[in-house]
C-alpha cells in the first residue's frame, strides 16, 4: 500500500491532470457500481419488482463525466491556495518548544505568533470553504445533472428540467456533509491530495448523485404523473 501510494504521489507531480483523471474515473465507476448494485439488491427483494440487470452505459456516462471534469477540480484548487494561501499545512499543529514554555518575553511572543497564525489559518480556511460552497459545487451539480441529460440522449429541455428539479435538494442535501469534509481538506491536506481526499468521500457521494440522476427522477416523474391523473379525474367526478 504505501508502495502504491509512493507511486500515485510521483505521478501525480509528473502529470497531475492524468493522474487526478484516472483517480476520479476509477472512483465514479465504483460509485455507480455501488448505487446500482444497492438498487438492483432492494427490488430483487421487493416483491412484484422486476430484478434490473447493470446498467454499464450507465456507468460509461459517469465516468466519462468524472473524468471530463476532474481537470476542472485541480485548477480549482490551486486557485484557493493562491488566493486563499495558508502559511503552512503544519500551523494547526505546531508545538510549544523548551525555551518558549515560560514566561519571559521571547515565549510570550512565540506563543502569540502561533496564535495569529492559527487564527489566520482559520480565516483562510473559512474563505476556501465559502468559495467551495457557493460557487464551485452549484456549478458542478448543474454541470452534472445537464450533463448526464444530454449523454442520455435528451436535449436542453431535458437538461433544463433535471436541473430544476434535482439541483436544489441535491444541493441542500451536500451542505450537511461537504462543508465537513472539506474542511479537513483545505486545513489539513496538502494540495496535491486535495482531489483524492475528496474523491474518497466522493466514492460514497457518487453512489447518491447516481440515484439522484436516475431512481430520484424516476419517482419524481412518477408522482408528476400520478398528479396529473388525478386533476384529470377530478372534473370527471364532479360532473
Amino acid at each position: 500500500m504505501a508502495a502504491f501510494f509512493r507511486f500515485w504521489t510521483r505521478q501525480a507531480e509528473a502529470r497531475p491532470f492524468v493522474t487526478i483523471a484516472a483517480t476520479e474515473a476509477c472512483l465514479s465507476a465504483c460509485g455507480d457500481l455501488l448505487a446500482q448494485t444497492i438498487n438492483i439488491h432492494f427490488l430483487s427483494t421487493k416483491e412484484g419488482s422486476e430484478k434490473p440487470e447493470y446498467d454499464f452505459w450507465r456507468t460509461s456516462r459517469f465516468v466519462l463525466f468524472s473524468t471530463c471534469v476532474s481537470p476542472l477540480g485541480v485548477k480549482w484548487h490551486r486557485f484557493l491556495d493562491r488566493r486563499f494561501p495558508i502559511r503552512s499545512q503544519n500551523t494547526w499543529f505546531k508545538t510549544r518548544r523548551k525555551h518558549s514554555a515560560g514566561h519571559s518575553a521571547a515565549a510570550v511572543a512565540a506563543r502569540a505568533k502561533r496564535r495569529s497564525e492559527q487564527k489566520q489559518a482559520a480565516r483562510q480556511v473559512g474563505k476556501r470553504l465559502l468559495s467551495d460552497v457557493l460557487l464551485y459545487e452549484p456549478t458542478m451539480y448543474t454541470l452534472f445533472f445537464g450533463s448526464m441529460a444530454v449523454l442520455e440522449g435528451g436535449g436542453f429541455a431535458e437538461a433544463k428540467y433535471r436541473i430544476s428539479q434535482l439541483l436544489l435538494p441535491t444541493y441542500l442535501t451536500g451542505l450537511t456533509i461537504s462543508p465537513i469534509v472539506q474542511s479537513i481538506n483545505f486545513a489539513f491536506v496538502p494540495l496535491i491530495y486535495r482531489v483524492p481526499f475528496g474523491s474518497c468521500f466522493d466514492l460514497f457521494w457518487d453512489s447518491y448523485l447516481s440515484w439522484v440522476n436516475n431512481e430520484k427522477l424516476a419517482m419524481i416523474e412518477d408522482d408528476a404523473a400520478e398528479a396529473a391523473a388525478a386533476t384529470l379525474q377530478t372534473p370527471r367526478n364532479q360532473e
